[in-house]
């Protein structure tokens, strides 16, 4: 038990860190007007070049890998892995996380003579998407099963992606969806996630 604590400890402070990290150390060097644009333009290598895409896909991909061992772990720890929706969600966020690091976004007009192009810009809309929305829900289920037994953590949790899911639907509405909005979701994952590690580790 002591070693997957230490693990939650470890891994949850990576993965809460690295996108942001990565992401702030990236827009140092690159002009990216974040009111505008989606962080997904960053994978774009007619617009940063090859060093660039290939440093955030592999960000990606190592985002998805984290966040599948950190929830793993969690489920361990917590003995929550006779719950198949929890289980469900969490290979279908680790999924769509993991191809979307594959499958760059692009800037051609979604057309039928450019269809290859168009179904890679579909596929990366859709991708992105299903990580906005299953990751929420991999973290509203993990709250909701634990709140019966562990209230702080379940009620404190619940207000955190609470607050965060609906400061992102607000940005949503009034600025749509862009690299600002993203920040938003990301780093109130983020937040979630370090109060969720500190919390187990010292229970």
């Amino acid at each position: 038990m002591l070693f997957t604590k230490l693990g939650i400890l470890l891994i949850g402070f990576a993965q809460a860190s690295l996108l942001p990290y990565a992401i702030r150390k990236a827009l140092k060097h690159v002009k990216l007007d974040l009111e505008k644009y989606t962080l997904s333009f960053l994978s774009n290598k007619s617009l940063y070049g090859q060093k660039l895409v290939k440093g955030y896909k592999w960000m990606l991909l190592a985002t998805a890998l984290l966040t599948y061992a950190y929830f793993w772990l969690l489920t361990e720890y917590y003995d929550l892995g006779q719950h198949d929706k929890l289980m469900r969600y969490l290979d279908i966020g680790f999924a769509s996380l993991a191809l979307l690091a594959f499958v760059p976004h692009n800037l051609t007009p979604y057309s039928l003579k450019n269809f290859a192009p168009s179904l890679q810009r579909f596929l990366h809309n859709v991708l992105a998407v299903v990580v906005f929305l299953s990751l929420p829900a991999l973290i509203i289920t993990f709250q909701v099963i634990i709140l019966p037994e562990i209230k702080f953590l379940g009620i404190s949790g619940l207000a955190i992606i609470g607050i965060t899911v609906l400061t992102v639907i607000l940005s949503i509405l009034k600025n749509g969806v862009n690299g600002a909005t993203e920040l938003l979701f990301i780093n109130g994952i983020g937040l979630w996630t370090i109060f969720v590690t500190i919390v187990t580790f010292v229970s």
